[in-house]
């Protein structure tokens, strides 16, 4: 399985809800809502990687699985 964030090799982990969830070697554990992985396919987006990856270790500091939202990822896109 592949990072959603930099497209690395990734660990998918099975979650409850509609999330994916992936555990990077760079990138760290986190999940992104399904919504916003379509949402991104179809538009052809992807994530900055520098900045999202900055963005998971602040919220690490308050959550242990930081998770991605549609209304997030606007900051971190």
């Amino acid at each position: 399985m592949s990072c959603l964030v930099c497209a690395g090799v990734a660990e998918r982990i099975q979650c409850l809800g509609p999330w994916e969830e992936r555990d990077c070697p760079a990138c760290g554990r986190y999940r992104v809502a399904d919504a916003l992985v379509l949402t991104l396919m179809e538009q052809g987006q992807i994530f900055d990687v520098s900045k999202t990856r900055i963005w998971l270790a602040s919220k690490r500091k308050k959550e242990a699985i930081p998770a991605i939202e549609i209304h997030e990822a606007l900051l971190v896109l």
